[in-house]
């Protein structure tokens, strides 16, 4: 297997002849070929592959539901020069509301280390997170969902985007899903995202 790693002189010289180049996990340029294949897979895949996709969620199982008006918050926010591509996954087996705040402040919570989805890596994210903090200020609300649990024993709602958020470093979110049905019921919160 051989893999020829290059040096490009620039990145703006115009040339008759391209050889297609990419970066490896280490940030080299590889040529691409039969040893190190042109990457085809969208974004998310290969960040995946890349080990830079991470998860986090809370859940409150119908053993332990998520109380009527109560909400599941988890506060957010990554490292300077970090631009999280952040997707949010939302459900309730009853009426619910997603918001999402930027510039929020809290104290307390629960420390959650954000889960690596490639089991193989090593990498760790350079976010820091907490689940369901005493909120102080939610800050602005830059986004309002609302998430219908329909009708019967059999109803359940769920929400989740396929456009990304791309957030900003050094900057605290608060995503909050608040059941609104009136009965205590199952629930869950989750953002996954890739740095």
């Amino acid at each position: 297997m051989a893999i020829t790693l290059v040096e490009l002189e620039s990145l703006n010289t115009k040339s008759r002849l391209v050889t297609p180049v990419q970066k490896n996990n280490a940030g080299a340029f590889v040529v691409a070929g039969a040893d190190a294949p042109l990457i085809t897979v969208d974004v998310n895949h290969q960040r995946n592959h890349d080990g830079r996709a991470y998860y986090a969620y809370k859940a409150y199982p119908a053993s332990a539901p998520l109380s009527s008006g109560a909400s599941i918050d988890i506060m957010f926010a990554c490292a300077a020069g970090i631009f999280p591509h952040l997707n949010v996954e939302a459900l309730c087996m009853g009426d619910a509301e997603l918001k999402i705040y930027e510039n929020a402040t809290s104290t307390s919570g629960t420390s959650f280390t954000p889960i690596n989805r490639n089991r193989n890596s090593t990498n760790v994210s350079q976010s820091a997170m907490v689940i369901n903090p005493t909120v102080t200020a939610t800050g602005t609300e830059i986004d309002y969902q609302i998430i219908p649990g329909g009708v019967g024993k059999k109803s359940g709602g769920g929400e989740s985007g396929s456009l990304e958020y791309v957030l900003k470093p050094l900057t605290n979110y608060l995503f909050r899903l608040t059941n609104v049905n009136g009965t205590n019921h199952a629930a869950f919160l989750a953002l996954e995202w890739y740095e």
